[in-house]
């Protein structure tokens, strides 16, 4: 597992850098940094309205007992997927902090409260630690 998710924390490094240089060329609100964050919660709070308009509606069918197929909603959903994504990047550069360090603390967090004897759970602390307090 824990080498698994040094590849997954290589390669959120990299997306932190891709949205550095994605935001140098395109974001136009940048200072101060919290008109940033500030904007990007917009953004982020347009896309979980977008993730709910799509499915909703499978919700209905869900509740009326016919089933949903989850596969036809992935086009649909890319692109809101690809944002999030986006967003979590742009934040964690805000406040100069690791993706892969976040994450890998979540899921050891999230174990111990949930799969005490998981892989997740025996994984390594953050190289800094700071984000113990974190722990909802």
């Amino acid at each position: 597992m824990s080498q698994l998710l040094e590849r997954a924390e290589a390669g959120l490094a990299a997306m932190q850098e891709a949205q550095r240089a994605y935001d140098d060329a395109m974001w136009d609100i940048e200072d101060p940094a919290f008109a940033k964050l500030r904007h990007v919660h917009i953004h982020l709070s347009v896309t979980v309205g977008k993730i709910a308009k799509l499915v909703e509606p499978a919700d209905h069918t869900n509740h009326r007992g016919e089933p949903v197929e989850v596969d036809e909603l992935r086009e649909s959903l890319a692109s809101a997927v690809a944002d999030l994504l986006m967003h979590s990047a742009q934040i964690a550069n805000l406040v100069d902090g690791d993706l892969g360090e976040f994450l890998r603390n979540r899921y050891r967090q999230n174990a111990a409260r949930f799969a005490p004897d998981s892989d997740f759970a025996a994984l390594s602390e953050s190289r800094s630690g700071e984000l113990e307090a974190y722990a909802s």
